[in-house]
């Protein structure tokens, strides 16, 4: 069994007001309807790299602990493969969940503790905005720290032997669908608020 921090649970770390929020957002409508069951967590293959398993969170959620849920690591590895998803007995979209409490901290300006994800999912989404479609270059660019030289000759040669495979092109493409993703995002963006 994972060992878990301990929290301590005071008035001053609990707060009312975010179980309320997350019932509105998508995937939290039947948060409540969680029996702890452990399914979830048994079928989630990067569970062993959580912090907390998602049946913790959902947990954490209905004990208003919005500081100790947003700044999770949890939130970030989901692989929002649905393995958790198709076997809870309750229907819970923990995915969809995870994915909306990302949006939130992300939102709210929560420090992750792994602090490159909130910067690569917003990177990922910029690129796919940009161009209609992911070109890897220009996304590393993004998320990657200009000082950090050792990284940027490492990713450079595994660039090269990508390039050199065919897996990697060097020049940019856009799609002419690119038009039909603007409204996706906004309604997005739109659901999210």
């Amino acid at each position: 069994m994972k060992i878990v921090p301990r929290l301590k649970i005071t008035p001053k770390t609990r707060g009312s007001s975010f179980l309320k929020e997350v019932l509105k957002i998508r995937g939290g409508e039947n948060v409540l309807d969680c029996i702890q069951c452990g399914v979830c967590a048994g079928s989630c293959p990067v569970g062993w790299a959580m912090d907390f398993y998602p049946l913790q969170i959902n947990k954490l959620i209905h004990l208003g602990m919005k500081d100790v849920v947003l700044s999770s690591s949890t939130i970030w590895l989901c692989a929002s493969c649905y393995a958790c998803a198709t076997r809870c007995p309750r229907g819970i979209d923990i995915p969809a969940l995870m994915a909306s409490l990302k949006n939130m901290a992300i939102r709210e300006n929560f420090p992750a503790k792994m602090a490159a994800k909130p910067k690569f999912h917003k990177s990922f989404t910029e690129v796919i905005k940009s161009r209609g479609r992911m070109y890897e270059p220009d996304l590393f660019m993004k998320i990657t720290k200009k000082t950090d030289l050792q990284a940027l000759v490492h990713n450079a040669l595994l660039g090269l032997r990508l390039w050199r495979k065919g897996k990697l092109k060097l020049t940019a493409s856009e799609t002419k669908q690119k038009d039909q993703l603007l409204p996706i995002f906004e309604n997005a963006t739109k659901e999210e608020h």
